[in-house]
């Protein structure tokens, strides 16, 4: 009997990393400096949310967190029982990431790019569900590495980390 494992499914470690990287990438590439780690505790369950895809479909990379904050205000309804369920996903996503080298943490509390680098290719043949996770990751790493600190990003959420 064979047995067929969804990888993309949200709460496979590798995939969850997979979207963590496209995540740190854009952040890096808007702020030239890496995340904070508690930063992925909140990007990994807002991308992860088909929930909120309208919101990200009606804006662009150059709205801002801000801006998309104050148009799509019901992003922050239930968000402390979202980022909570979604803890273990991250947890997980994180402790692989750093186990196959994909994620390195720095002594600071951030989180970059670990020495084996994960491909960009493959995101264009993921399929629709999996390919708009990583897209909103990546739309969340442009919007928080302009917004500034974390703890600026967590007070726009009116979450404290």
């Amino acid at each position: 009997m064979n047995i067929a494992y969804d990888l993309f499914a949200e709460s496979n470690p590798a995939f969850g990393t997979f979207v963590l990287v496209g995540f740190i990438r854009r952040y890096e590439i808007a702020s030239q400096r890496s995340p904070e780690l508690a930063l992925g505790y909140l990007a990994l369950p807002l991308a992860l949310s088909d929930d909120l895809e309208t919101s990200f479909e009606e804006t662009a990379a150059t709205t801002g967190l801000l801006s998309w904050l104050i148009r799509y205000p019901d992003v922050r309804l239930d968000l402390g029982a979202r980022l909570d369920t979604a803890k273990t996903i991250v947890s997980a996503a994180v402790r692989f990431g750093v186990g196959s080298r994909a994620l390195a943490l720095g002594p600071d509390g951030t989180i970059g790019i670990g020495a084996r680098r994960a491909p960009v290719a493959p995101i264009s043949s993921l399929p629709d569900n999996p390919k708009r996770a990583v897209k909103r990751a990546e739309r969340l790493g442009t919007w928080m590495g302009k917004a500034g600190s974390a703890g600026t990003i967590f007070s726009a959420f009116g979450v404290t980390p």
